[in-house]
């Protein structure tokens, strides 16, 4: 009874993580590709990282990532913070014939015998310049200068700072539209005091996001005074992140951009 009650938790944990990964991944884009969480075996016992290219014949090895499944998704999740390419779990199954292939290996200089991976790891300029300035005269070294590229996008992807991610979120409906049949997934909620009452009314603001990737604020009014500015009130409706909500009816308030991504604000929200 204690194995079959700890498998049944270690399922519930792995269902909220893939929740927070699917979360994360509204607004991204598989366009150009994929990075993918390859699952632990009894043979291999951690997660990796992988960058599956849309018009490559093979995935990149990028990292290992951790011995558990909750950590491994969270420091992938961290990478690719600043990254618009979608996060998936794939079985390690699709991997495991790629763990033994040499092709990015380098067969020269100071690194001779290491594949790129590693020597990302200690000497990433390297690598970049083997992507971008060595110019292979021998057939032989084609292989790695094409493997090297892609550890340069890879670079781009995870180091590179962009005030600029472009996203599928798009403005959903017309000013003054009255939307329905809203079921949306909770990004983000922030709690702010109501300046305009004598006492604590503590409302929610919510980012939320639909199936299609696109983004919405709205404002959970305080249902009653808190004690605290940082206490909901017990009569308020709560909203928690990852949390999936249905509105029966909201009305578009406004359309604005940040950062890239666009936004349709709610209000008249009618809960279901």
């Amino acid at each position: 009874m204690a194995a079959d009650h700890q498998r049944m938790m270690t399922e519930r944990q792995r269902e909220e993580v893939m929740q927070r990964i699917a979360a994360f991944c509204r607004g991204r884009s598989e366009a150009n590709g994929r990075y993918v969480v390859s699952l632990a075996t009894p043979y291999r016992p951690y997660y990796a990282l992988w960058r599956v290219f849309a018009d490559s014949s093979f995935p990149l090895y990028v990292r290992t990532l951790a011995y558990t499944f909750d950590v491994a998704a969270e420091r992938a999740m961290q990478l690719l913070h600043n990254c618009n390419v979608r996060l998936e779990v794939w079985d390690s199954a699709y991997f495991e014939s790629y763990y033994g292939i040499d092709d990015d290996m380098v067969p020269f200089g100071k690194y001779r015998g290491k594949h790129l991976a590693e020597v990302y790891y200690i000497d990433a300029p390297y690598v970049l310049w083997l992507a971008n300035r060595f110019v292979p005269e021998n057939k032989k070294y084609r292989r790695i200068v094409e493997v090297a590229r892609m550890f340069a996008v890879v670079h781009f992807e995870l180091t590179v700072s962009k005030p600029r991610i472009p996203s599928v979120s798009r403005p959903v409906g017309a000013i003054g539209e009255k939307l329905s049949d809203l079921r949306l997934t909770v990004l983000n909620v922030r709690k702010q005091v109501d300046t305009y009452r004598p006492d604590f009314y503590v409302d929610q603001n919510v980012l939320a996001a639909d199936r299609d990737g696109n983004r919405f604020l709205f404002l959970v009014k305080a249902a009653a005074r808190s004690l605290t500015p940082n206490q909901l009130s017990c009569r308020s409706r709560r909203v928690e992140p990852q949390q999936e909500i249905y509105l029966v009816s909201a009305k578009v308030l406004s359309h604005f951009e940040s950062r890239g991504v666009a936004y349709t604000r709610l209000g008249y929200i009618k809960w279901g």
